[in-house]
């Protein structure tokens, strides 16, 4: 197959409305872009490029999860008494140095996602756990942390949001 790469700023993509079929935004992607003003725009973009009716697929990690309910309890508080690092923007954001470099992501809740596809104008079809549709082994259980399946679907018909 030829397949043909570009590297561009998902909040100002270099394509024509209704072009794509549908989109993919994997990996926790959508939510490695600081500032939820930056992901919603992100949002609008994917919105305008993809037809009527198309699918836009992606994932997040939940900050709703048990496994990080003290954690996040722990960060909520340092926000509501301006403790939390500097280089956070806002509340669900984590950035840490790693093997690999440094790392940003921001952790959503589920009705953050929800407000900002809706908001975008994207109709929500499912969002599920990983660890409800996959069957993984112990090494990739222990490896990676618990992600949501996103669906969305631009509507037959859709409004155009301001």
């Amino acid at each position: 197959y030829s397949v043909h790469f570009r590297t561009m700023d998902v909040r100002r993509l270099d394509f024509e409305d209704n072009l794509f079929e549908g989109a993919i935004f994997g990996f926790n992607g959508l939510m490695q872009i600081p500032g939820g003003e930056d992901r919603r725009l992100a949002l609008s973009e994917i919105f305008r490029v993809i037809g009527a009716g198309s699918y836009f697929v992606f994932t997040t990690h939940d900050r709703d999860q048990n496994k990080y309910r003290e954690f996040w309890a722990h960060e909520k508080q340092l926000w509501s008494e301006g403790r939390q690092k500097p280089e956070l923007i806002e509340y669900g954001d984590r950035y840490e140095t790693t093997d690999l470099g440094n790392l940003f992501i921001h952790i959503p809740s589920c009705d953050e996602v929800r407000e900002d596809l809706e908001a975008t104008g994207f109709l929500i079809e499912a969002d599920v756990l990983r660890s409800d549709i996959a069957i993984e082994s112990r090494e990739v259980r222990e490896f990676s942390d618990e992600c949501r399946f996103w669906v969305a679907r631009k509507p037959p018909n859709p409004v155009k949001k301001k």
